[in-house]
């Protein structure tokens, strides 16, 4: 059986009873992305695309932090793009992709829409989780080292079976879906630091759900656009992946979210500056380590990391979240990263960009990425040299919110919180809240929209 039919069938026809644990993953990856959502929604990139999409037409579906409203597919757009916006939004380890801002903002707009329930929707999004998951074990590390970023290029066909899943298509339908959205997915990591790079997320939002819709139509779309000579497995990521067998093996055994969980972030950056800034942020708070002790900074990072993190003294705030010079250095001198840390004042700072001058970055010889995902453990090593000559080293594997190390409920809410209060528009943050957490058979998405249209 081919790898979209595969996928198709266990789509449409897996059971709906999953575990406790596995939904209550979702609604803690539903809840942050929502928060996230509203905090991106006064970005430059998120207001972009709303006025662009807004002048082709109005519809009946929320766009978040936002009075004007869109058709479903637009703002599923605007809303993905918004959730990635501040690179604040939950990582999927082995799809080295951020899952639930696709997910989210294509799952809302249909649920609005069709008025589904919050049971539907969790269902849906376990689906649409579970196949970028087994796509990413099935492609990485060597699609996303090609240059690749996943979270459009894996989550498009994610997101299109978790909208076939939400709308009932049947498996071949579901399959053509999960097919057509392979056509409708790109993205390179070429365009970290740009305003492009949270418009992926959104991308794979529109086009996933796009894809469902044509599928719903009778659009029918290449068995083999997977697993083909010229599928997405072969021309991404070549002889180097382990290939579709790990997908043959894993769908339907146990669900991806309770074998690897969502990567919930403390700090509105690149995932690979975490390790690090964890690394300086003990070594401030437990070693007394000061700012004006430094002398210089080396972070010994992955591949992947350091291909990842590839500006050292951001020239605008989309850069900073991807300048490791400029994370350390504010990390040191504030004591913290959050966003107050990445605004267009903050990162003109002349003392932290001074320290930053003295923060150096390099790969770790033992971690190059050519393997498995599980089989290249991930880590920083981060020493610093003081006055005097003292040193202070740390090594950090698991960062602040990872699902071996993570955010406690209150730290998620406090979070989630912070992030509502960004919203241009006045939002009833902890009746959301309540209405994601809300009981099993209760509660309705457009119940809780109406919520986020709270005026001022």
């Amino acid at each position: 059986m081919r790898t979209t039919a595969r996928f198709g069938e266990w789509a449409a026809e897996t059971s709906r009873d999953w575990p406790a644990a596995c939904l209550k993953e979702a609604r803690l990856c539903l809840i942050d992305t929502i928060g996230c959502m509203l905090a991106g929604s006064v970005e430059p990139a998120s207001e972009k695309v709303v006025t662009t999409v807004a002048a082709w037409g109005t519809g009946e579906a929320t766009v978040l932090g936002e009075t004007r409203r869109l058709p479903p597919p637009f703002a599923a757009f605007a809303n993905g793009t918004a959730a990635h916006a501040l690179d604040y939004d939950d990582v999927l380890d082995p799809a080295m992709a951020h899952p639930s801002a696709p997910l989210t903002a294509a799952l809302l707009a249909l649920a609005e829409e069709e008025d589904r329930s919050w049971d539907e929707c969790l269902d849906a999004f376990l689906v649409g989780f579970e196949v970028m998951a087994r796509l990413g074990e099935a492609m990485n590390l060597a699609h996303y080292n090609n240059g690749w970023h996943s979270t459009l290029s894996l989550g498009a066909p994610a997101t299109a079976a978790a909208v076939a899943r939400l709308i009932g298509l049947n498996a071949a339908q579901t399959a053509s879906a999960i097919s057509l959205a392979t056509s409708m997915a790109g993205g390179s990591k070429q365009q970290f630091g740009t305003m492009a790079k949270p418009i992926h997320a959104g991308l794979a939002a529109k086009n996933g759900f796009m894809a469902a819709r044509l599928a719903q139509s009778g659009v029918t779309a290449a068995e083999e656009a997977i697993d083909g000579p010229w599928g997405i497995v072969a021309m991404t990521a070549g002889e180097a992946a382990p290939g579709t067998r790990v997908i043959d093996e894993k769908l339907g055994g146990e669900p991806a979210i309770s074998e690897y969980g969502a990567w919930r972030k403390l700090y509105p950056c690149c995932g690979s500056t975490h390790r690090p800034i964890d690394a300086l942020l003990a070594m401030r708070a437990e070693e007394g380590l000061a700012a004006e002790d430094v002398v210089e900074v080396e972070a010994v990072v992955s591949f992947a990391a350091a291909t990842n993190l590839r500006y050292r003294l951001p020239q605008n705030v989309a850069e900073a979240r991807f300048s490791l010079p400029y994370c350390a250095a504010a990390a040191l001198i504030d004591g913290r990263v959050d966003t107050r840390t990445f605004t267009a004042e903050a990162i003109r700072r002349n003392d932290v960009l001074a320290l930053a001058e003295r923060v150096t970055v390099t790969r770790d010889a033992a971690l190059s990425g050519t393997g498995a995902v599980s089989e290249t453990p991930e880590r920083a090593r981060v020493r610093v040299t003081k006055r005097g000559g003292g040193m202070c080293e740390r090594i950090v594997s698991v960062p602040t919110g990872h699902p071996q190390q993570p955010l406690s409920e209150d730290a998620l809410k406090t979070k989630f919180l912070a992030c509502a209060a960004r919203s241009a528009l006045a939002v009833d943050a902890e009746a959301i809240w309540r209405a994601v957490h809300g009981p099993p058979g209760v509660g309705r998405v457009a119940e809780m929209m109406r919520h986020i249209q709270v005026h001022h």
